[in-house]
């Protein structure tokens, strides 16, 4: 491994401790906020790894966040013209910044965790999460080499059963939008 890839690990591995501390969070508005720091430490990753259209996405998911933490204050966030905003997007970079087969994986991985977001349903986000965005980012990181990126998702996958276990399937659909 270069040096280049080494520091890009690092990065990756800060970004998996508070990623993982996210889904240990209730309230939807902290954990945006702990993945908001986690997402920014994926993009430095994939920079020095020159993975270009997942760093981007990223990007796009840190802007995704900030607007849902700011739904209360701005009802045009419940419109599904914002979902399509955002879902316009991702394709519209991952047409930009095509590099190989493995950058639909990313695509999708951002999708579904965006719609479930969008959703605020704390059992969907979960939910998507667990069974779409998560694989989605495993092959994605495999093809660009970004193992704290695959430990990520497999210790994410994880945290979000211990989260299920934790606070009851019940009680993460119940409220439908916590943002508090």
């Amino acid at each position: 491994m270069t040096k280049t890839e080494i520091i890009s690990q690092c990065f990756g591995l800060i970004g998996v401790l508070s990623f993982v501390l996210s889904f240990q969070i209730k309230s939807n508005k902290k954990l945006y906020l702990v993945q908001m720091f986690s997402n920014s430490m994926f993009v430095i990753q994939f920079i020095l790894l020159g993975a270009y259209s997942g760093c981007i996405n990223l990007v796009i998911c840190i802007l995704r966040n900030l607007i849902f933490i700011n739904r209360k204050k701005w009802t045009f966030v419940e419109k599904p013209l914002m979902l399509a905003l955002l879902i316009g997007l991702f394709i519209l970079n991952t047409i930009i910044n095509w590099h190989a087969w493995y950058d639909i994986f990313s695509l999708i991985a951002v999708i579904a965790a965006t719609v479930a977001f969008w959703t605020g349903n704390p059992r969907d986000i979960r939910t998507h999460n667990l069974f779409v965005a998560s694989p989605c980012w495993i092959v994605y990181d495999i093809a660009v080499g970004a193992w704290a990126g695959v430990a990520n998702e497999v210790i994410g996958m994880t945290s979000i059963i211990i989260s299920i276990i934790r606070f009851g399937w019940k009680s993460l659909g119940a409220s439908g939008k916590e943002y508090e």
